[in-house]
């Protein structure tokens, strides 16, 4: 769904939530937080959408991924899982077996219980989970706790809607496919684990609306500047040469589009650099926001749990500037 969509279908909420919700829509924050007592706060969270793969199993593997890693991205531990299914009454169900069993793979793997789930009869095929997760309240990963002059790291390459899109246009070579498709179906659970070690409390997991279009989020809900080096941003091995080609993801203009204004670009990039920055990505990494001074052991706590980062920005004060831009 288009970001701006989405905003103006969000205003019809109430504006005044209940004490009890810790995190909730008016951030646009990866998933929901209600407080069950002084301590602990339940992490909610859904996501769903139609294969961005062929293959089955890996189709499962991803779209489980993508979903936990919201819990994730809320500093939280993911406890049990919902499957939601649309499934064409023409296709055979052990295809849809497969694909359960690629969710159910990451849902052990995360730690979690698959606890039931929710089916309907469609004309396009969708999976994905609703998890619920636990999160000390006072170590919560927010998207509106990023602060100015802290730097920017991000977990996983950029790129993969570009693939995605390559691939079912049968443009990608097996090898890149097979790299994508294991990046998009690893957690972020390390990534998560690593940050809270060293004490970082902003955060957001790059998703549909791409590099540029989740950081907005971070920008305006913590009310600053976020600016991004695009030399420095990963590409994930053969999305730049794909985005070159003129292969990129729908979602790509959308999120430019509703950036509109807000963003700003430097004169001397090119329209690929741009393109990769607001790639929709499936099941991409974290976006973690840490202090300089913490940045070494943000570090150290990643190489220990061999999650790959890069450092791909900084925040400043607004100032009356563009909340985003690419330098």
């Amino acid at each position: 769904m288009a970001p701006e969509d989405l905003v103006k279908a969000l205003a019809y909420l109430p504006k005044d939530p209940p004490p009890s919700l810790v995190v909730g829509p008016s951030t646009l924050d990866d998933a929901g937080v209600v407080r069950l007592d002084e301590k602990t706060g339940l992490v909610q969270t859904v996501d769903f959408f139609p294969p961005v793969v062929d293959d089955p199993c890996f189709y499962g593997r991803i779209a489980a991924a993508n979903a936990l890693s919201d819990v994730y991205a809320m500093g939280g531990k993911a406890i049990s899982a919902l499957s939601i299914v649309a499934w064409p009454e023409a296709l055979d169900p052990e295809i849809l077996g497969v694909i359960l069993s690629g969710g159910q793979e990451k849902i052990e793997e995360a730690g979690a219980v698959l606890a039931g789930g929710h089916s309907v009869t469609d004309t396009e095929i969708k999976y994905g989970l609703a998890v619920s997760g636990l999160v000390p309240l006072d170590r919560i990963l927010s998207n509106d706790a990023a602060t100015p002059g802290q730097q920017v790291y991000l977990t996983k390459a950029l790129g993969m809607g570009a693939i995605t899109t390559g691939m079912k246009a049968k443009k990608v070579d097996e090898a890149v496919a097979q790299a994508a498709m294991e990046q998009m179906a690893t957690l972020n659970r390390a990534a998560s684990e690593a940050a809270l070690e060293a004490g970082v409390r902003a955060a957001t997991d790059v998703t549909g609306f791409g590099l540029l279009g989740h950081a907005y989020e971070v920008a305006c809900s913590s009310g600053i500047r976020i600016v991004f080096d695009a030399a420095g941003l990963p590409a994930a091995e053969g999305a730049m040469s794909l985005i070159q080609a003129g292969v990129v993801s729908g979602g790509t203009a959308r999120t430019l589009q509703h950036l509109g204004e807000e963003l700003e670009l430097a004169g001397g990039l090119t329209k690929e650099q741009v393109a990769l920055a607001s790639d929709a990505e499936t099941s991409g990494g974290l976006l973690l926001f840490v202090d300089e001074e913490g940045s070494a052991a943000l570090v150290e706590a990643l190489e220990r749990r061999g999650v790959a980062h890069w450092l791909v920005g900084r925040t400043e004060s607004l100032d009356g500037r563009k909340p985003i831009a690419l330098v």
